[in-house]
């Protein structure tokens, strides 16, 4: 009778444990979710004179975060952190002329700042791929929670880079497009 009742408490506790250890991805997913902010820089002919370190800053980007957060089903007092998962480059094929690439720039760096906030480097390359139109940036400061950054809903890019081709096409358009994990409580835990 004693060895049934240690049987059972074990194997009780044993489906306890895979209950418990399958059921954490399944709540981070219901906790998290991710959400993008496009910015954008203007390059052209005036801006990426080679021998030159150039500086190009985009537009201000207005976004509602807290909107955001409330179609994920939580609210801003919920909000335990946001870190930046990666910073992707891309041409605008739609507002950029012809077949254009990344091969004139030879490095760079990110920077994005908040309303009010010190910019923050947030990704840089020496090693841009041959004939790319897009490509994933590795993020600098990994692990730093941008909650504080996002809860401004007021950002800003700034592109600093050099060439090793000087672009004589027109304009290029390049989005700058940060990707953030946002993480919540759920059912006060």
């Amino acid at each position: 009778m004693k060895i049934v009742k240690i049987l059972l408490r074990s194997t009780m506790l044993f489906a306890l444990m895979i209950l418990v250890s399958t059921g954490c991805s399944d709540f981070d997913r219901r906790t998290q979710f991710s959400t993008t902010y496009t910015n954008r820089v203007v390059l052209d002919s005036n801006n990426t004179k080679v021998g030159v370190e150039h500086d190009v800053l985009s537009d201000t980007l207005l976004v509602d975060f807290f909107k955001t957060v409330e179609n994920h089903n939580s609210k801003e007092s919920k909000i335990e952190s946001v870190m930046l998962e990666s910073v992707s480059l891309e041409i605008d094929k739609f507002k950029s002329k012809g077949n254009v690439n990344f091969n004139f720039l030879s490095d760079f760096e990110i920077y994005l700042k908040g309303k009010g906030m010190d910019e923050i480097l947030i990704g840089k390359s020496d090693s841009i791929p041959k004939s790319a139109r897009y490509f994933e940036v590795k993020v600098v400061p990994e692990g730093e929670d941008f909650l504080d950054l996002i809860k401004t809903e007021e950002f800003q890019c700034r592109l600093k880079f050099n060439t090793n081709t000087q672009y004589q096409d027109s304009t290029m358009v390049i989005m700058i497009t940060p990707s953030y994990l946002v993480d919540t409580k759920k059912f006060g835990i």
